[in-house]
């Protein structure tokens, strides 16, 4: 039977750029892609963000959700305190319990959110159906048959070894990984205990995020290793960052293109540290004779400006704004791109066809500068090891090697080659119109792996 209706929830943590820019192109797409005889409702469960602009602007309404947050980074709103995604079980209990509040009075049909473990708990716990996006697969066959593919940087005293015997390493201790402390959140997991949840203990990695539908923001190439241990309910839908028509203010042109001199852009997004940020701008005023224009994005989520201006000092070759730029219009200039290994910053790297230079906060971000790496488009420099020294070695290096541009354009073609978010779209539709779907059930995916 043809649906006559639908209302879809999107719950993200809209204090993320990427997560935020991820949730509008898909939701647009699957907008763009309704029958014209299905009323389509579609509202975006905010708990504050400085990006709310962006939803709004793609004509979506914002629906407030508690508790109410700055919403300048989801590490300061959640109270991050590694390995535990919140700073206390209260915290967690007050997002939990705001979706579950903000569920009852939407009575959505759907609940689509992104690596939120608020928004798939609540939605579970209510009976809801659920969808999210992921930028990689998490489920224990990836983990554990090669998605890792070098030692995480957390582990200093195995990451001094050479970088073939951490991969080999890395390869054959994937089981273990799974058994990191980070995949088990014990704080999230009491409070979802206390809202309802069957499973008391901590919460693995793998199921606060879980959904009846999960999309994989990435090219399938990164996943083949072990694409066919998946389940159905895992699907990789291809690259998704942000696109846009709008022109790159001016000064900004100018100065990429001063001189004819190699060009840098530097990013550390929305999730990146003020640390490895100024690490970055002191690698290029480390000699008076290199010769480059360097654009750097100092985020307000992980600096103020003025701050970054400072560590730039009076050096005519960096320009430092905290203005929000079409991405890809930037990194398409730039000669390298030096950024944190978020999948939006990675992706668009990947599609303008630029080398990179890189570094992970964590994992996933790992992970994304690895398979870079591995596609020789850039190098990955260990976050123990990223000072300003060895940036400058580094972009050097990828600047004065044609292979890594060459391999860049090659790699480019494959990333534009998909449309990452039709394809996420088609999946939502397919899941939705279907009657015989099983709902993802409540278990320890852990205890599986």
């Amino acid at each position: 039977m043809a649906l006559k209706s639908m209302h879809l929830v999107v719950s993200v943590a809209f204090q993320d750029a990427g997560d935020t820019t991820r949730a509008i192109a898909i939701a647009v797409a699957f907008r763009d892609s309704c029958s014209p005889d299905l009323d389509l409702k579609i509202d975006f469960l905010s708990c504050g963000s400085r990006f709310e602009h962006l939803i709004t602007s793609a004509g979506f309404p914002i629906v407030k959700a508690m508790p109410r947050v700055k919403g300048v980074s989801v590490a300061h709103d959640l109270g991050w305190d590694f390995p535990e995604f919140f700073g206390s079980e209260e915290i967690a209990t007050t997002f939990i319990n705001g979706q579950l509040d903000a569920f009852r009075t939407l009575k959505p049909d759907a609940v689509f959110h992104g690596m939120w473990a608020p928004a798939s708990i609540a939605a579970r716990l209510l009976g809801i159906r659920t969808i999210n996006f992921l930028p990689v697969p998490l489920h224990p066959a990836s983990f554990t048959n090669g998605l890792i593919r070098d030692l995480p940087d957390m582990m200093p005293l195995f990451t001094r070894l050479p970088r073939p015997i951490r991969q080999k390493l890395a390869w054959w201790g994937s089981g273990l990984m799974v058994k990191a402390p980070i995949f088990r959140q014990k704080r999230l997991g009491a409070a979802a205990a206390a809202a309802g949840w069957p499973i008391k203990g901590p919460i693995s990695l793998f199921d606060m995020n879980m959904a009846d539908l999960n999309l994989v923001n990435d090219h399938p190439i990164f996943h083949a290793d072990y694409a066919a241990r998946l389940p159905e309910n895992i699907k990789i839908t291809g690259p998704l960052f942000a696109k846009t028509d709008s022109p790159l203010d001016a000064d900004i042109v100018a100065h990429m293109k001063k001189d004819g001199n190699p060009s840098i852009l530097v990013t550390m997004g929305s999730s990146g540290t003020e640390e490895f940020l100024f690490n970055a701008i002191e690698a290029f005023k480390q000699s008076p004779a290199d010769k480059w224009n360097v654009v750097v994005l100092a985020s307000p989520s992980i600096c103020a400006p003025e701050k970054a201006r400072s560590v730039a000092g009076n050096d005519p070759r960096l320009l430092v704004t905290d203005r929000f730029i079409p991405a890809l219009t930037a990194t398409a200039i730039a000669d390298v791109a030096v950024i944190h290994g978020g999948q939006g910053t990675v992706q668009t790297a990947m599609a303008a066809g630029t080398p990179i230079v890189g570094v992970a906060l964590q994992i996933e971000q790992q992970t994304n500068l690895d398979n870079a790496m591995n596609a020789g488009v850039g190098i990955r420099i260990q976050r123990q090891n990223w000072h300003p020294k060895t940036i400058r070695e580094a972009v050097l290096k990828v600047q004065k090697d044609p292979n890594y541009t060459a391999n860049a354009k090659i790699l480019a073609e494959k990333i534009n080659s998909m449309d990452g978010a039709q394809i996420a779209a088609d999946a939502m539709w397919e899941f939705l119109q279907r009657e015989d779907v099983e709902k993802v059930p409540i278990i320890e995916y852990e205890a599986k792996a």
